[in-house]
C-alpha cells in the first residue's frame, strides 16, 4: 500500500483542527468560569433587604381544632412505641457480638408475638386509625423479613 502526498495533507488538517478545537474549549471554559466569577463578585457587592419577619401567631386562627384521640387510639401507639423499642433492643444485640445470636432470636420472637398479638387485638385498625395501621404492617413485614435471614443464616 503506498501512501500518497494527499492521503497525508488531508489526516493533518484534521490533527490540526482538534488541536485547535481542544485549544479553543479549554480558553472558553476559562472564559465562562472568569464571567461567573465577576458575576459572583457583583451580585456579592449588592445588598439584599433582609426578608420581613411575619409573626406566626397572626394565622393562628385559621389552624382547625385537634380533635382528641380515643384510648384505642393511645393504647396502640403505646404498643407500637413498645415494639419498636424492642427493634433498638435487637439491632443492638445483633451488633454486640459477645450478646450472641440466641438472645437476638429471642428479641425477634418477642417481637414477632408482639406484632401478631397487636393485630389480633385490633381487627378493624384500618377503619379507626389507618395511620397506625400501615405502621403495624410494616412492622410486621420487617418482622417476618428478619425471621427469615436469621432462618437461611445470614448472621451466622
Amino acid at each position: 500500500m503506498k501512501i500518497r502526498p494527499d492521503q497525508i495533507e488531508g489526516v493533518q488538517q484534521e490533527q490540526t483542527q482538534r488541536r485547535n478545537k481542544a485549544k479553543q474549549s479549554d480558553a472558553a471554559f476559562g472564559d465562562l468560569l472568569n464571567q461567573e466569577v465577576a458575576r459572583g463578585e457583583a451580585t456579592a457587592s449588592q445588598t439584599v433587604a433582609p426578608p420581613m419577619i411575619v409573626n406566626p401567631l397572626l394565622a393562628a386562627g385559621t389552624v382547625a381544632e385537634v380533635q382528641p384521640v380515643s384510648e384505642d387510639g393511645v393504647q396502640v401507639a403505646d404498643q407500637v412505641e413498645s415494639i419498636l423499642d424492642k427493634w433498638d433492643d435487637y439491632a443492638a444485640t445483633l451488633a454486640d457480638p459477645e450478646a450472641g445470636l440466641k438472645s437476638a432470636y429471642g428479641t425477634l420472637d418477642e417481637i414477632a408475638d408482639d406484632v401478631a398479638a397487636l393485630k389480633a387485638e385490633q381487627p378493624d385498625l384500618e377503619s379507626t386509625h389507618p395511620g397506625l395501621k400501615s405502621i403495624v404492617d410494616e412492622l410486621e413485614t420487617l418482622t417476618a423479613t428478619e425471621q427469615f435471614k436469621f432462618n437461611r443464616g445470614d448472621y451466622a
